[in-house]
């Protein structure tokens, strides 16, 4: 059976492959942080929209980490967080 490789498909998504997800959290964080700083330079509130669950913690350690340690302000962001899926019962364990 031969292998497909779809990193350059018909779409033209840019596509980045990193060797960890803690690399492409990484990478990602260092994005979301430099359009924050972006944002802010231009006096404009940065609207950005984050996912929940356990894929994207690391994505957020590396932005706590970047508040906490290179002083990366949230101030002027407005988040749209996806949460919940319909339907689903309140108790079950992914809500």
């Amino acid at each position: 059976m031969n292998k497909i490789d779809l990193t350059d498909s018909l779409e033209k998504i840019p596509v980045k492959i990193f060797s960890t997800s803690t690399d492409g959290s990484e990478y990602v964080a260092q994005q979301i942080a430099q359009l924050i700083k972006q944002k802010d330079a231009e006096g404009k509130k940065c609207v950005i929209g984050l996912a929940t669950g356990s894929s994207p913690k690391t994505l957020y350690a590396h932005l706590v980490r970047m508040h906490k340690e290179e002083g990366l302000s949230f101030k002027n962001v407005i988040t749209f967080n996806l949460d919940q899926y319909y339907p689903m019962h309140k108790d079950a364990l992914q809500s």
